[in-house]
């Protein structure tokens, strides 16, 4: 005897249920290839994943995506974990997606490609966007996790270059699921905090580890929240070799976290020195200023009294002149020579005879003394 028939929509969701109930289909993870990425505006992820023979269509709802650690790319190599059930509408199977997995070295770097492209072309790399490192702060935050050895090279730095920062940790988790979300909450959190306005500069990292320990400062929460961060970042993740996506969008990169106490801090024992060298330099400078102007003005000096020494003399030689020219026009001179002077009474000089007036009074003079006479016609 037939069944009664059955409407498609009541296939599909037999289907559906008896797919939900497997024990397999119900919590699966599959490997394979990415292809046909689409973003929908809504926030869901439809794309495929492919092997050699085969491909699947897969689901990935927007509220399972904003969990996502990696940025998903075309040729990217993934472990998906999901469920299998029948999109109804089109009646095929689907892989629902709830967490998608980098596989392999070399697919981590394409990820980490694929979300230095994307934060790049968005221009959060940009040096425009730098904020320079204070250099002399008066207060560092340190987040990082507080039982690593990072955080312990880190005191041990800034506490021997500068004993007068303040030192504030704030202990984030750095590896493993929620630790990128752990990072860029705590870093919102400090800018936010009125009693963290003071400080000056944040170092964001930790010590050395595997790609996947490190991964956690490649994800796009963290980019985007030491974007956002007012307080200047430097960020410590790993050794040399390492490099992760906050080294680009942080305001300054270090090396390792020791680099980055470097960075933040300045070494006061080096200040006092190049003061110290400063001091020496200048009174050196000083010295010699001193011994040339000292010289300068000894050469002046000599150079004024040669100018004083050669008037005095020319003064001296035009005196002697004058006194050889007065004495040979003295009238007293003249006289020993037989000449005499005569003068009326008022002492006027008597240069002629029509000058002579009968009865006045007169005085002659001669070199050895003088005769005064009456004159009578």
């Amino acid at each position: 005897m037939a069944l009664k028939p059955v409407s498609v929509s009541q296939l599909n969701d037999y289907i559906s249920r008896v797919l939900m109930t497997d024990p397999l289909l119900g919590n699966i993870s599959v490997t394979g290839e990415i292809s046909n990425l689409k973003y929908h505006s809504t926030g869901h992820v439809y794309f495929s994943i492919n092997d050699a023979n085969s491909k699947i269509n897969c689901f990935f709802p927007s509220s399972y995506v904003r969990n996502l650690n990696y940025e998903l790319g075309d040729g990217l190599e993934v472990i998906i974990n999901g469920y299998i059930n029948v999109y109804k509408k089109g009646g095929t199977y689907t892989l629902f997606v709830r967490s998608v997995t980098v596989a392999g070295e070399g697919n981590l770097a394409m990820a980490f490609q694929l979300m230095k492209d994307k934060l790049d072309s968005e221009g959060l790399f940009d040096q425009a966007h730098k904020k320079p490192i204070p250099a002399f702060p008066r207060r560092i935050g340190i987040v990082t996790s507080e039982t690593g050895a990072a955080v312990q090279d880190i005191l041990k730095i800034i506490t021997s270059r500068n004993n007068l920062v303040n030192i504030t940790i704030f202990p984030v988790q750095v590896q493993g699921n929620g630790a990128a979300a752990d990072i860029a909450a705590m870093l919102d959190r400090i800018n936010a905090d009125p009693e963290c306005a003071d400080i000056d500069t944040l170092i964001v990292g930790r010590g050395g580890g595997s790609t996947e320990d490190l991964w956690a400062f490649n994800e796009e929460v963290v980019a985007r929240a030491i974007f956002r961060s007012k307080i200047p970042v430097i960020s410590a993740v790993g050794h040399e070799i390492d490099f992760t996506i906050s080294d680009f969008v942080a305001d300054k990169r270090a090396e390792t976290p020791t680099a980055a106490a470097e960075m933040a801090v300045p070494d006061l024992s080096e200040i006092r020195r190049r003061l110290e060298k400063s001091r020496d330099d200048l009174l050196v400078q000083l010295n010699n200023k001193v011994r040339f102007d000292q010289l300068t003005m000894d050469n002046i000096m000599a150079d004024i009294r040669r100018n004083l020494e050669m008037r005095i003399y020319q003064y001296q030689r035009q005196l002697e002149t004058a006194k050889l020219i007065l004495e040979e026009n003295n009238p007293k001179n003249i006289l020993g020579k037989g000449y005499s002077i005569l003068e009326d009474g008022a002492g006027n000089v008597i240069s002629s005879a029509e000058d002579f007036v009968p009865g006045r009074s007169y005085k002659l003079t001669f070199r050895d003394g003088s005769v005064v006479f009456t004159y009578n016609k």
